[in-house]
């Protein structure tokens, strides 16, 4: 039995009280929340998940003395307050559960799948989650009747298929048969078909063949999927499935209890205002029910808008919105086509008005003589003789 919790005390207490032999480890999401308080930096998170994926010694000790470098013996101290390694490290796992999960995502699903029953009464939420569990495991026993038992499982042959993809950059040096010697890069692992055990810590920690040793396989001409564990084998799924969950009526034909044994609700406080059904979200985690990126229309292709709402394309507001801005700097030669064509468009009305402003004035100078001329007319009009003053 497996269980990846968050790190709280009294859940822990309650674990080591209820099942003690069960395989707990912690989920490595909540403690990088709280490792990035103390620790902050994007060299420190790196460091942080590279010491806890780990799946070998070799790669743990390398990371640990890492962010011993960057951290300080403070670091130490906060994973040595964590306990043992098998709790968050993957190299410390145990390798008979072949399972390398450390996040609780696998919970939240099941919540989610619950749906609204989460919010009502305990007896009315574990009626929804044997429901749930009543078709899901007959479900899937029908489907793997049609599976033959010397075959793995649809999901672990896709598994296998794309690791197989990586097998490209290793290289294979047979020492005898079954033994082999897998070149990757600078990096050389030791592997052996006849033990299943790689020197990268992945193929024990999970059961399934890791690239070193597909490649392995494909130089002795072997099927990856013999090494694959028992674990993942049809026969194996089609026993996980073979008890089903029997109906049971509503509760009022339930069979009345004799005992007369009456279990009160705990006493609990009421908060202010109607209470949440929505699970706190992260800080930096995005809130349910806002877009996260803009909006596509399947129809047209445009951004801003969906198909109920197309109109063919684009509005002219958005058009408009669209339309490239020229930015001129004075210290930079913008030599574009949209900077020559305003340039000669501005020249052109330049030259328009300078024009219309000199036709003018040769107009308005044509209905009148020039300052000569007047004076010329004036002498002309002088009489030769002076008139005498009247008496």
């Amino acid at each position: 039995m497996l269980i990846v919790y968050s790190l709280y005390q009294g859940v822990e207490l309650a674990l080591e009280q209820v099942w003690p032999k069960a395989d707990r480890r912690f989920c490595y999401r909540h403690l990088s929340r709280n490792f990035k308080k103390l620790f902050p930096g994007p060299m420190m998170h790196v460091l942080f998940w590279r010491a806890c994926n780990a799946s070998s010694a070799f790669t743990f000790r390398k990371a640990m003395e890492k962010l011993q470098k960057v951290g300080g013996d403070y670091v130490m101290c906060w994973f040595a307050d964590l306990g043992e390694q098998f709790k968050w490290s993957k190299h410390a796992f145990d390798p008979n559960v072949c399972n390398d999960s450390n996040t609780s995502n696998f919970v939240e699903s099941f919540n989610s799948t619950l749906g609204v029953n989460r919010c009502r009464p305990i007896l009315t939420l574990l009626e929804g989650i044997r429901r749930v569990c009543m078709v899901r495991i007959a479900t899937r026993m029908e489907n793997a009747r049609s599976w033959k038992d010397e075959d793995i499982t649809p999901k672990i042959v896709n598994l296998v298929k794309e690791i197989g993809k990586a097998t490209s950059k290793c290289r294979a040096f047979k020492s005898s048969p079954g033994e082999y010697e897998i070149h990757e890069g600078r990096s050389q692992f030791p592997l052996s078909l006849n033990k299943k055990i790689c020197s990268c810590g992945a193929w024990h920690l999970t059961g399934v063949p890791c690239r070193h040793a597909i490649r392995a396989c494909i130089d002795a001409k072997l099927d990856p999927h013999d090494f694959v564990s028992s674990w993942y084998s049809l026969k194996t799924y089609k026993q996980a499935y073979s008890v089903c969950i029997n109906p049971i009526p509503d509760t009022q034909q339930w069979p009345a209890d004799e005992s007369d044994t009456i279990i009160m609700p705990p006493k609990m406080n009421r908060g202010i205002g109607r209470p949440s059904r929505n699970r706190k979200r992260e800080e930096g985690e995005e809130q349910p029910g806002k877009r996260s990126k803009t909006v596509k229309c399947s129809k047209c292709g445009c951004f801003g808008h969906n198909k109920t709402t197309c109109m063919g394309g684009l509005t002219g507001k958005e058009l408009k919105s669209n339309e490239p801005v020229v930015i001129k700097n004075p210290r930079v030669r913008d030599q574009s086509n949209a900077t020559k064509a305003a340039k000669a468009a501005k020249k052109s009305e330049e030259v328009g008005y300078q024009s219309a402003a000199s036709a003018k004035q040769a107009k308005g100078q044509k209905g009148r003589p020039s300052a000569e001329q007047a004076t010329v007319l004036t002498a002309s009009q002088l009489p030769s003789q002076p008139v005498p003053m009247s008496q």
